[in-house]
């Protein structure tokens, strides 16, 4: 016979383990009750959402003597924000002793704007060059108000150029240092498909313990992690015992503040996007000029008028309409000519080619613009294996990125305000002339979307396609494409916390 005490402890036992498989069962089928750390956000009127748990930060900083370098005339965009977010992190720690954060590269435009805008002071720089870095970090009497103090943390800018040339003289510094005065080498990693460097340049510092890279976006820390499991599990001993799962790979946001530019007000423009910027080299492998041409054009003929354009037979093109109920669209191509890019005849006054800006002329034309389009191509690896500047150049210059649900797992730290997002099935440039109002069919015969309503018109709400598609349509026009300056505010500001959470993590060797 159980006694009375027994079965009331049963029974409790029991019902705490129904209420356990009530919760499971409530979290399997009830997305508001049940983690969502694998969703991306996509809604437009919501702030940054960055999937990632809140880090650890405990104990003393253990590096707080930082040198940033590189021999890469290129990249500024990115070191230059590191730097002045780990600035910002040493600034506020509490009692964390003598600390510095210097730069040992060649002053480019980018910084020197870093600089104008009061981010990089000029006491943050060093000699440039690959014997002023060495030298420093081998040196012992570096830091005269912290005496012994040696650098102990070497963050490399662009590891595909840096690692192999400057990596065999920092490798030999590591092996001359104490056991107490040795330093972490932090490598900024761009491009996975390239594998010249990878193993054969970064092997010695995984043996040690003592390597760790850093990316600027979370679809190529993806991709690194993979690569470094394959060679941790490699059937090879050699690749095996280089300790390559002990590795980290992280992701930093480099995204400058651009407040005090200062920014254009936006506030009394059109109702309806007139600007998008499409930003990067000219180069159609990597983003699909063509494609997006011959959609304007096909476009451009269904409804010129909601785009702001009329058809002259006499020039055989598209001239600005002055009786169109908005101003003309204008596409934007900033970068610099890699190879031959040829604008069709039709659209010579709709695409305009801008070259040979100097930095703030650059940037001044990025904050006018509307909307940014990304038109990455497959074979360019934007959303496989390597970053593209044209999402931290729109997030910093506040430009909404016209995004699909792809880009924005690739490049989660926009979703929110910082994007619209489009259902991929929709292109880029549907997508833009839904918000303009215009008569939009599909490429497809079977698919139109002419009846689907929008802020700048009176269509009715009819929608050809799956129910969720017609949905991410509506959504798509009902946040529509303006954002103000302080819901950027805060956006901006979740992705600088993140990027400090970061370095607090790399300061620590977390």
């Amino acid at each position: 016979m159980l006694s009375i005490r027994t079965f009331q402890i049963a029974l409790v036992l029991s019902s705490i383990t129904a209420l356990l498989w009530l919760a499971n069962f409530r979290a399997s089928f009830d997305p508001t009750f049940a983690n969502s750390n694998s969703r991306v956000n996509t809604a437009t009127s919501d702030s940054l959402r960055i999937d990632t748990p809140e880090a650890k930060q405990v104990g003393p900083l253990r590096r707080r003597r930082v040198a940033v370098g590189t021999v890469f005339p290129h990249h500024e965009e990115v070191y230059g924000a590191f730097a002045w977010t780990i600035a910002n992190v040493l600034d506020s720690e509490k009692h964390v002793g003598p600390n510095s954060v210097h730069i040992y590269a060649e002053q480019t435009d980018f910084i020197s704007l870093m600089k104008q805008l009061g981010q990089l002071p000029e006491s943050m720089f060093r000699p440039a060059g690959k014997e002023e870095l060495i030298a420093a970090v081998r040196s012992t009497t570096l830091f005269p108000d912290d005496p012994g103090a040696m650098i102990d943390l070497v963050a490399l800018a662009t590891c595909e150029i840096d690692l192999p040339q400057l990596g065999p003289d920092l490798l030999q510094a590591w092996d001359a240092r104490p056991a107490d005065k040795k330093f972490m080498l932090v490598c900024g990693a761009h491009n996975g498909a390239d594998p010249s460097w990878q193993q054969k340049h970064s092997v010695e510092w995984a043996k040690r313990g003592a390597f760790r890279l850093l990316v600027i976006s979370d679809h190529v820390v993806k991709f690194f992690k993979t690569q470094l499991d394959q060679w941790a599990d490699s059937k090879d001993p050699v690749e095996r015992l280089s300790f390559y799962e002990y590795v980290k790979v992280n992701a930093f946001y480099p995204v400058s503040d651009f407040v005090n530019f200062p920014l254009p007000d936006k506030s009394g423009g059109s109702r309806v996007p007139c600007t998008g910027l499409l930003q990067g080299g000219f180069e159609t492998y990597r983003r699909d000029y063509n494609r997006i041409f011959l959609d304007l054009i096909r476009l451009l003929r269904e409804d010129p008028r909601a785009w702001g354009y009329q058809w002259s037979d006499a020039e055989r093109m598209y001239l600005p309409d002055s009786d169109a109920p908005n101003p003309p669209f204008v596409l934007h191509l900033l970068g610099w000519s890699r190879e031959r890019l040829d604008i069709p005849q039709e659209l010579e006054r709709v695409v305009v080619k801008d070259v040979d800006f100097n930095m703030r002329d650059f940037y001044t034309l990025v904050q006018s613009m509307d909307i940014v389009i990304p038109g990455f191509s497959i074979q360019g690896g934007y959303l496989t294996q390597q970053a593209s500047s044209t999402v931290h150049t729109a997030l910093e210059n506040r430009i909404p990125i016209l995004a699909t649900r792809t880009m924005l797992e690739a490049y989660p730290h926009i979703a929110g305000i910082a994007s619209i997002f489009r259902p991929a099935s929709l292109s880029e440039m549907e997508a833009i002339g839904l918000l303009r109002g215009a008569k939009i069919n599909s490429e497809n015969p079977d698919v139109d979307f002419s009846e689907v309503g929008s802020p700048a018109s009176t269509g009715s709400q009819k929608c050809v396609g799956p129910l969720e598609f017609c949905q991410d349509v509506r959504a798509m026009l009902e946040h529509g494409w303006r954002r103000n300056r302080t819901e950027w505010d805060r956006h901006l500001q979740d992705v600088w916390k993140k990027n400090e959470r970061l370095i607090g993590e790399i300061l620590r060797d977390l």
